[in-house]
């Protein structure tokens, strides 16, 4: 995100754009299509209205204390600004960057931080923020069955999934994840077994 600031033209609305649009996706777990389809109306008392969803699906997604300061402070930036539309992510042309263009700089800022190797190789992609946020969010959730069910229904609604299977993939997405899900399988087999 710090990078991003450095991100050209300098003295522009540009740096600051990316700046928070890279830390809205990290912190919410939404996709880039959704983020740049936010409306500067659409930050409201509960959260943060995504309407234009994947399938055309609206939801409303509650957002920490520290994310909401944090959107609000960019819309005090960019009422500095002229903007053409009423887009809450806008660069200098006035209205909200074309998603290609924003996996362009994400990328440049990851190669220039080292996390991405020369054109060509793979490496940090922008939707693996939306991974990294579901990842962790289901490796905070509480080990009981139950529990992990009723988180696993929440984040697939908060992802705007079209199906909880969707969502399951994510048990399957790190070593922690897998290791739990292992243990559990182990002891339902040895009870099975018993």
């Amino acid at each position: 995100m710090a990078a991003a600031l450095n991100v050209p033209p300098h003295g522009t609305i540009s740096p600051y754009t990316y700046h928070y649009l890279f830390g809205l996706l990290a912190a919410t777990g939404l996709r880039i299509s959704e983020a740049l389809a936010l409306q500067c109306n659409d930050l409201v008392e509960d959260g943060l209205v995504v309407r234009n969803g994947k399938f055309g699906k609206q939801r409303l997604i509650a957002l920490q204390p520290s994310t909401r300061q944090a959107l609000e402070a960019y819309i005090a930036i960019r009422a500095k600004h002229p903007a053409k539309c009423n887009d809450l992510f806008v660069t200098i042309r006035g209205r909200a960057p074309h998603k290609v263009r924003a996996h362009v700089v994400f990328v440049r800022l990851a190669r220039l931080l080292g996390y991405r190797g020369a054109t060509g190789t793979a490496g940090m992609r922008l939707h693996d923020l939306r991974h990294t946020f579901a990842v962790r969010s289901l490796e905070s959730c509480p080990r009981e069955r139950e529990a992990i069910a009723h988180h696993m229904a929440g984040l697939s609604v908060y992802l705007g999934h079209a199906s909880i299977a969707n969502t399951y993939w994510y048990l399957e997405a790190t070593p922690v994840l897998l290791r739990d899900i292992a243990a559990a399988s182990e002891q339902l087999f040895q009870g099975e077994a018993a």
